[in-house]
């Protein structure tokens, strides 16, 4: 079965054929006016052609109405395009930020403080599970693939995740995560990947897709590092809130501190200081929880089509700071 994502980029394919030829649509409706004023003028002056004007006429009305109903069935398509790219394309971690950003869950700004200003865990180390095996990775691509089939621009079969999954754990073993419930169950996923300062420039100026990244891009423990990319959060459908008085925040805390974990592990293994982390961002609700954290929008976008933000270790602890001092 096609997912939404598909479906929206069939549509969307779809409306920017119909572009191509949307001149041609107007030249026909040019041609059609100007040959019934012709007709009408035909069988005005002269009487004898009248009953081969009026079918002509006939013939041309209906091709006429014909064209207006194409036309009618595009500028529907195309006015409805935005809404229907909003059904067809919500990103699994849009309802993470929400929370987020709507109640700025104390705790979890707590937990974060923590673990950025002293390195200390407030919240079971065990929570966080780096994928190391092989089926640990398939069924980590799978989540993956699941994770995000809704997605405009990240949306991708589980054959492709895992081809390119494999190729980066390849290269930097601790790039992918679970994110494990209070029973143990993987309820989540984080993606955390160093790249080499080649590909982090390439990254930086759109020239390097999320779907193309690959070893040759990730910079091995010991390396120069460009950047971390901070590259997927992601919840399963059954852990994603869905309204009510609870509205999911313990699933958004659990999720949100170990991605941070990951993120400071990662770092870690480079130079947590000076090294900066950069992100793409599909949804405007990660947008403001961005910039909630400190992150600034860099020029220009990605090159999956989404703005660029980047922050450093330091003014992360900095904004956190901030936030602690609020209350």
């Amino acid at each position: 079965m096609m997912n939404a994502a598909g479906a929206f980029r069939k549509v969307r394919q779809g409306l920017s054929d119909l572009s191509r030829i949307e001149r041609w649509i107007w030249i026909g409706v040019l041609v059609i006016l100007v040959a019934s004023t012709a007709v009408r003028l035909v069988a005005f002056f002269l009487p004898h052609l009248a009953d081969w004007a009026r079918n002509a006429g006939q013939m041309s009305s209906a091709v006429f109405n014909l064209v207006g109903l194409a036309q009618a069935v595009t500028l529907t398509l195309v006015v409805a395009l935005p809404l229907l790219r909003y059904l067809l394309t919500r990103n699994p971690a849009e309802q993470v930020a929400e929370g987020i950003v709507r109640k700025r869950q104390p705790h979890l700004i707590k937990d974060i403080n923590a673990l950025a200003d002293f390195g200390q865990l407030r919240f079971p180390s065990d929570e966080l599970e780096i994928v190391s095996e092989t089926d640990a990775l398939k069924e980590f691509s799978r989540m993956n693939a699941e994770c995000f089939e809704e997605s405009a621009n990240y949306s991708g079969d589980y054959a492709d995740k895992l081809l390119r999954n494999s190729s980066i754990q390849d290269r930097y073993p601790q790039s992918f995560a679970f994110v494990l419930d209070e029973t143990g169950q993987r309820m989540g996923i984080s993606m955390v990947i160093p790249l080499n300062p080649t590909a982090t420039h390439l990254y930086k100026r759109g020239s390097l897709s999320d779907h193309d990244v690959m070893d040759i891009h990730v910079a091995a423990r010991g390396e120069p590092c460009g950047c971390i990319l901070l590259f997927a959060i992601g919840m399963l459908t059954t852990y994603r809130p869905t309204g009510g008085k609870a509205d999911g925040s313990t699933a958004i805390r659990r999720l949100v501190r170990n991605h941070v974990h990951h993120i400071w592990k990662v770092a870690s293994d480079f130079d947590l200081e000076t090294v900066p982390f950069i992100m793409q961002v599909e949804r405007r609700s990660i947008l403001r929880m961005g910039q909630m954290f400190g992150f600034r929008k860099l020029e220009g976008l990605g090159a999956d089509g989404d703005p660029l933000f980047e922050i450093t270790w330091p003014e992360f602890k900095d904004t956190l700071g901030t936030f602690l001092d609020e209350d």
